[in-house]
């Protein structure tokens, strides 16, 4: 992802989510139990057609798409999704889309040092356009 693109930090993104008990759950998908993506979505139709196909089981658990920042994404993969892989980005959610993860997602590290990156260059630029 090019660094000099705010495309994380200025435009909404949206994630699936779940509470329960007042915490946090956020839908992460992977192909092996040890292996979960946090599913991120570039549109709110996306994250809804999505949630659509979502095998009867998982539309239980009372998940829906709810916009998100780039700092509430920072919250999320050092919080309850601490454990993940990685990021999926517009994840299709087919079965047989499983074995296309490597394809779209990227390593939670890198994506929360490019989040991390992103906002303190914006941070930067507001210092800047402020004096």
């Amino acid at each position: 992802m090019p660094t000099n693109s705010r495309a994380l930090t200025r435009r909404p993104l949206w994630i699936i989510t779940s509470y329960e008990n007042n915490k946090l759950e956020a839908l992460t998908i992977g192909p092996h139990l040890d292996e979960s993506f946090l599913a991120l979505f570039s549109y709110e139709e996306e994250a809804e057609a999505f949630l659509c196909l979502l095998g009867d089981g998982e539309k239980e658990k009372g998940w829906c798409s709810e916009q998100t920042t780039a700092a509430e994404l920072v919250s999320v993969l050092l919080g309850p999704c601490a454990d993940v892989k990685g990021v999926a980005l517009d994840p299709l959610p087919l079965k047989l889309s499983r074995e296309m993860l490597p394809l779209v997602s990227m390593s939670r590290d890198i994506f929360l040092q490019y989040l991390l990156e992103e906002r303190r260059g914006a941070a930067g630029e507001l210092t800047l356009g402020a004096s």
